[in-house]
């Protein structure tokens, strides 16, 4: 009866966050922020059910999110986000998803770390071993995790110096493709 709960107050909250997605930067990491302190570390076990298996995208945004992987993608985010607030007690899960079998939630799973350590959640550990296992992930999963923390560092110098302690030439590469898109446009 309480996972159940759980998983309903989860489904709930993160439909809730993925609403704000495409809307507002802010709004998003406000309402992830307020969901998380609701929900609290209990929800953690629970959240990678949704990684794969979004909550059903709610009436009121049917005309929005209706591109291949827009609401998934956006519940992702939103999953994600929760754990980012619920700081170090999510850091076995996010470690999981970073350093386990590579799948599409992993660049989500290196951006949160990134962004933890940016504020000092487990910093060393984390540049350490992502300096180590960088090298053996998937070529998108970096360009998945560098894109968000590019456009963070732009204004967040604590990230800016996480992103340049990640001394590694393949996610310096991804890095460095996507500048090159960024200043083609």
């Amino acid at each position: 009866m309480f996972n159940r709960r759980i998983k309903k107050d989860l489904a709930e909250a993160i439909a809730s966050i993925a609403a704000y997605f495409e809307e507002s930067d802010a709004a998003f990491r406000q309402r992830a922020r307020e969901m998380a302190q609701k929900l609290g570390p209990e929800c953690i076990s629970t959240l990678p059910q949704f990684f794969h298996d979004p909550p059903k995208k709610p009436d009121n945004l049917k005309e929005d999110f209706n591109g291949l992987g827009d609401w998934i993608s956006a519940c992702q985010f939103a999953a994600f986000e929760i754990l980012y607030n619920l700081g170090e007690a999510a850091l076995p899960l996010l470690r999981k998803v970073c350093f386990g079998e590579y799948d599409w939630t992993q660049g989500n799973a290196i951006e949160i770390l990134c962004r933890l350590a940016a504020e000092g959640v487990d910093r060393e550990r984390t540049i350490s071993d992502l300096r180590r296992e960088l090298p053996f992930m998937q070529y998108e999963a970096h360009l998945y995790a560098a894109r968000p923390l590019l456009e963070q560092a732009a204004t967040n110098p604590a990230i800016a110096e996480v992103l340049r302690s990640l001394d590694v030439a393949e996610f310096k590469e991804a890095i460095e493709e996507l500048r090159g898109k960024d200043n083609a446009t």
